[in-house]
């Protein structure tokens, strides 16, 4: 971080805490989260949905959104944690309903901009609705948050170009961004004063690099769905690499800016750049199992083992900490930024603001 530099053993102990931190609170987290699902509906989800409303929740509420208060120096209000907890319920439910009614999208347009009179064809589209409404109840700004899930469900629809090998590079680039970066400022509106334009400059290449990272380790998923992504579609995997650099240093640069103590500036990028860096390595390890791929038939027959990155052994671990702390210390890097993706989340930021 500009004038402030981090070193490897205050990351390495920074990134310690977190993981036990997480462990210890997971299973006072699950019950809250069964909780609130309990209140919405007397229907409860698969385990599978489950889970990833879990780890939503997890993205939320000790990144996303917890490490801002963080960087502001406080703790989540009770109110807050309540919409993080509905915001982690719709969140799956909402991605599932774009998978299953992919023809439909008049309804889902229903649902997003008049959830009161949509009507719900199964248990899941309830439980989504009901936690919906309960966000719009107990938010400070409803209009803020339909407005939010209005450029959430534009960017779900944009994204179903993915279902096409044709689709171009710069056009899945966009889509990749765009399509994490407005989650993420729907999941902002869970704060009770939503963040300034300074802070949320930071969002752009944060989701941007959050969502190549979800891609990189979900290569085997995507293959098997029929969904392009660009490290399926486009596998300059190098190119991606230097990218993850580049905009970390671009996310540094923009929390250097902020007028916070450098203490709390320095937890909020380890924090962050501990998700990048799961990416950076899931790509290096994409690489070296890639090597020869000439086309996406190629890169399928490597098998989920080869191609689906285990971060569980002590090595990667090691190795997450070392990249951490590379990615935290960047102030400026030669690679690839997209000017046009620039501006336009800028113009986004402020637009929502």
């Amino acid at each position: 971080m500009p004038n402030q530099q981090v070193n490897l053993a205050e990351t390495t102990f920074h990134l310690t805490r977190l993981f036990f931190r997480m462990r210890r609170e997971e299973r006072d987290a699950r019950c809250r989260l069964q909780q609130m699902q309990a209140s919405l509906s007397t229907a409860a989800p698969s385990p599978e949905t489950f889970e990833r409303m879990f780890r939503c929740w997890q993205l939320a509420n000790y990144a996303v959104c917890g490490g801002l208060a963080g960087l502001q120096g406080r703790e989540l209000t009770d109110a807050e944690e309540k919409r993080l907890l509905l915001l982690s319920i719709i969140s799956p439910l909402y991605e599932d309903l774009f998978d299953a009614r992919n023809a439909e999208v008049a309804l889902i347009r229903q649902l997003t901009h008049t959830p009161q009179e949509y009507i719900p064809q199964h248990a899941g589209e309830a439980l989504l609705k009901a936690a919906y409404l309960r966000l719009l109840d107990c938010t400070l700004d409803p209009d803020k948050v339909m407005a939010h899930f209005n450029d959430v469900c534009y960017w779900q629809e944009v994204s179903r170009r993915q279902q096409s090998g044709g689709i171009g590079e710069a056009e899945l680039f966009r889509i990749t961004y765009h399509k994490s970066y407005h989650s993420v400022l729907l999941f902002y509106t869970a704060f009770d004063r939503y963040p300034s334009p300074s802070e949320t400059a930071m969002a752009f290449p944060m989701a941007g690099l959050m969502q190549l990272t979800n891609d990189v380790f979900d290569v085997w998923k995507d293959i098997r769905s029929g969904v392009f992504t660009i490290p399926i579609l486009y596998r300059r995997y190098g190119r991606l690499e230097r990218r993850f650099s580049a905009e970390s240093a671009r996310f540094n640069q923009a929390l250097a800016r902020l007028p916070f103590p450098a203490a709390h500036r320095k937890k909020y990028a380890l924090t962050m750049h501990a998700l990048h860096a799961m990416g950076a390595i899931a790509l290096r390890n994409l690489r070296q199992e890639a090597r020869g791929v000439q086309n996406v038939t190629e890169l399928a027959l490597l098998g989920r083992k080869r191609l689906v990155c285990d971060m569980d052994s002590m090595s990667r671990k090691w190795a997450l900490a070392k990249k951490t702390h590379e990615f935290a210390n960047l102030t400026h890097f030669d690679g690839p930024v997209e000017v046009a993706l620039k501006r336009e989340a800028a113009a986004a930021a402020y637009s929502r603001s």
